[in-house]
């Protein structure tokens, strides 16, 4: 997806929640301002290309996964045993996880948006280093591949950075009540665009 395109979808989802595009463009400056001389360059997320991946999400519960390349997607990363080599939050899951990840060599992406400032304050200080994504305007290494939820966020890096093929496990987007419901038939909608998902589903 381009930013632009990106971005379309972006104002269409501030109006739906009513949320700050100025408090989202707040967060990525503070997790700038406090990852600064930790931020990677998304290059280290080539390491995607030509693998078949598998992108786990919040409602995984405890399927096989065959393929050997790893991406979580936000809590999922607390219900799988494998260690994966790249995890997408926005910060919600226990901060001993996120530091164990990162001493295990996974990739993290850490995403910024306009209510997760106080979790920014307390991990990124913790950790040595992260890829850093908004949804707003991307700056210098604050970068935006487009996505809202962590799971369509998180494919949507698979898919960008090349993977061969992509499997989901854990992504169901009826199982949630108002606001996560709301969120989720957003990232279906997101995927069905970004051709992952059949739009006949």
């Amino acid at each position: 997806m381009e930013l632009k395109e990106w971005l379309k979808i972006y104002e269409q989802i501030l109006l739906d929640f009513g949320f700050s595009r100025e408090k989202d463009e707040e967060s990525a400056k503070l997790i700038a301002k406090l990852g600064e001389g930790k931020l990677l360059d998304c290059k280290v997320l080539d390491c995607i290309r030509g693998k078949e991946v598998a992108v786990v999400g919040g409602a995984y519960e405890g399927e096989e996964i065959k393929e050997e390349f790893v991406v979580t997607a936000g809590k999922a990363v607390e219900k799988i045993a494998k260690i994966p080599r790249v995890h997408v939050t926005d910060l919600e899951e226990k901060l001993e996880k996120i530091l164990e990840l990162e001493k295990m060599g996974c990739i993290l992406v850490f995403h910024a948006h306009g209510d997760n400032m106080d979790r920014i304050r307390e991990v990124v200080p913790k950790v040595r280093k992260f890829v850093a994504t908004t949804q707003s305007e991307p700056f210098g290494r604050v970068y935006n591949f487009g996505g809202f939820t962590d799971g369509d966020r998180a494919v949507i890096i698979a898919k960008n950075f090349g993977a061969k093929k992509i499997t989901l496990y854990g992504f169901d987007f009826e199982k949630g009540e108002g606001l996560k419901l709301k969120k989720l038939k957003w990232a279906k909608k997101i995927l069905e665009i970004e051709g992952i998902l059949n739009a006949s589903r």
